[in-house]
């Protein structure tokens, strides 16, 4: 019997099997974003759930995958009393690859402070027939032929009741009023700024190839390779750093978005959408055809953006090996912040139509 130190000195338990469940709305009946933010208040737990769409040429299905079905199928039933919730086996998981079969994959991330929100739709916005944002994210879903499919997954994880304690001041900010940006002819100042930078990257560039000249000349060549790449390295980051310091200070946010996103629990979150598709005759016909599926569904989530708010960061399409039973949105890179979507922001991301959309 082999130990698995790792696994002792860590302390986690063997993991949890994953349940998918598929929910069938009833036709009839009043279906409202405030049920699907209570239901998804009441299933939030430290361990991580995905809400997901699966697209298909036979129409698109509403699925919960989790770890824990009898919590879920409880709140699932008490809210949805008239709904019907089938657990699925692994055959019939869209996410799982049949003999001959290749997935692609984008990741959306919300890009932003995560103390603002994506655009939060309320069930007044909702009444007319056509005025669901995700009408438009079931017709991308409903675009793969016979043998294709495409699955959406919100991944989330809940942050805890205080995850907004360190932005209570940001809601009662006074807002700025805003301030008309300076042509480049009428901000000699802004001129003489970005001309010093310029002169100084040029400075270090000269005297890195002066340097590197006398080291080429005394035979160490080794010298001026590592200095060249010191130097683009410096340059890249000091560039990166301008364009995002640039983009961020004159980002103004209404405190009134501010409250609305923080007064609410929240999850780390992110989306992830696979297109599977049946054996192709190369790779980069594969991967033409998955654009074709996947830039659809990414257009359709932009529907839920919000101008002075928080958007979405999407990924390039990339070749996966799904993994059904990964539950939690990816982490942030090293210079990234976290992914938040507040439980309103999930609800309009995931919610039976209503009964005149359907």
């Amino acid at each position: 019997m082999r130990l698995d130190l790792l696994h002792l000195l860590s302390g986690r338990s063997e993991p949890k099997p994953v349940s998918l469940l598929e929910v069938t709305p009833p036709r009839t009946g009043e279906r409202t974003l405030l049920g699907v933010e209570n239901l998804l208040g009441s299933i939030a737990a430290p361990e991580p759930f995905s809400l997901e769409l699966a697209g298909d040429a036979d129409g698109v299905t509403l699925m919960t995958r989790c770890l824990d079905r009898q919590v879920v199928r409880g709140q699932l039933a008490a809210h949805y009393p008239q709904a019907v919730v089938d657990e699925l086996p692994d055959t019939d998981d869209p996410l799982r690859l049949k003999e001959g079969e290749q997935a692609w994959s984008i990741t959306l991330r919300s890009d932003g402070p995560e103390y603002v929100p994506l655009h939060m739709y309320r069930d007044d916005d909702l009444l007319d027939p056509g005025s669901d944002p995700l009408l438009s994210l079931l017709g991308a879903l409903s675009a793969p032929a016979e043998g294709e499919r495409v699955v959406t997954q919100l991944r989330m994880r809940s942050l805890g009741p205080g995850w907004a304690q360190g932005y209570a001041a940001k809601a009662f900010e006074q807002p700025l009023p805003l301030q008309p940006q300076p042509t480049a002819a009428a901000s000699p100042e802004r001129n003489h700024a970005n001309g010093g930078i310029a002169a100084a990257f040029l400075a270090v560039a000269v005297l890195g190839a002066v340097q590197g000249y006398q080291w080429v000349q005394a035979g160490e060549l080794w010298k001026t390779v590592l200095a060249g790449l010191g130097i683009v390295t410096v340059l890249g980051l000091a560039g990166w750093a301008k364009a995002r310091w640039q983009r961020n200070r004159n980002r103004i946010h209404d405190p009134a978005l501010v409250k609305e996103k923080i007064s609410r629990l929240a999850f780390e979150a992110d989306i992830q959408v696979t297109a599977i598709l049946p054996a192709t005759d190369s790779r980069r016909a594969g991967r033409k055809r998955a654009r074709q599926l996947l830039e659809p569904v990414a257009t359709a989530y932009r529907h839920f953006e919000h101008p002075l708010g928080a958007r979405f960061a999407v990924s390039r399409v990339r070749p996966v090996i799904p993994e059904p039973e990964r539950l939690h949105p990816s982490g942030s890179g090293l210079l990234d912040s976290r992914s938040v979507i507040g439980v309103r922001e999930a609800a309009t991301l995931w919610h039976p139509p209503g009964e005149k959309d359907e």
